[in-house]
């Protein structure tokens, strides 16, 4: 709140002191305006993954030359976005990349993503994995907003079904140590790479811009191919 001052001396030094300030002012903005100008832009530099392993979710070629890892939250919209430009580069490029997929559920932003990554999981026990990882995204709408205590009834063990799976192990399995571990694991690692967003990508284990579209991600994996390529 401001105080009004009520006589013309003070009036004066108000202006006075007024003007002065906005000389200062100005030349402090000039100054980081020319020290901007004069600036080199820094490079990204991101985080470095584990090594992908056994455990790890992969589509594509396990022994590829060309990795491209995806730290996901089921329950995001931006990794729903991400999902047919994912499936686009998978399918073209085959067995030229290891595409892995790796739990990091924001759970404050995102309370049934840790459920989600369960029933991935749980779907996985039953070599499911891949499925259900396409339905959640798919149907991502219907099952975000529901309870914690209907949304594995109402709607995971739904999809466990129609994918043919055994729904009672389903349920059994989702509620497991071995798989609140794997999802567990996976946060983990993507907490040791400095994740704090979803998606996040990482090639060949070291982290990249989020790339703005197909034709942008295709690029930095064409890079990476041609690399590796030339490194043998």
């Amino acid at each position: 709140m401001m105080c009004l001052m009520n006589t013309s001396r003070r009036k004066e030094l108000f202006i006075g002191v007024g003007f002065v300030v906005l000389v200062v002012a100005l030349m402090i903005f000039a100054g980081v305006a020319s020290s901007g100008k004069s600036s080199t832009k820094t490079a990204f530099t991101g985080g470095q993954t584990t090594p992908i392993t056994a455990s790890d979710h992969i589509k594509g070629n396990p022994s590829a030359t060309v990795s491209v890892v995806e730290y996901g939250d089921f329950q995001c919209p931006a990794c729903a976005q991400y999902e047919p430009v994912i499936q686009q580069l998978i399918s073209e490029y085959g067995d030229r990349i290891a595409f892995v997929f790796r739990h990091f559920p924001l759970y404050q932003a995102h309370p049934n993503a840790e459920i989600a990554s369960h029933a991935a999981e749980a779907a996985a026990l039953q070599g499911k994995f891949w499925e259900m990882h396409d339905l959640l995204y798919a149907k991502q709408s219907e099952w975000s907003t529901a309870s914690m205590r209907s949304i594995v009834r109402d709607h995971f063990s739904v999809y466990a079904s129609s994918l043919g799976m055994d729904v009672a192990k389903f349920e059994s399995d989702i509620r497991s140590e071995a798989v609140v571990q794997k999802v567990n694991a996976d946060a983990a690692s993507g907490n040791a790479a400095r994740v704090n967003h979803t998606p996040t990508f990482f090639i060949n284990l070291v982290e990249i811009k989020n790339p703005t579209n197909y034709d942008a991600f295709k690029s930095v994996i064409d890079a990476a191919l041609a690399s590796s390529t030339s490194a043998q």
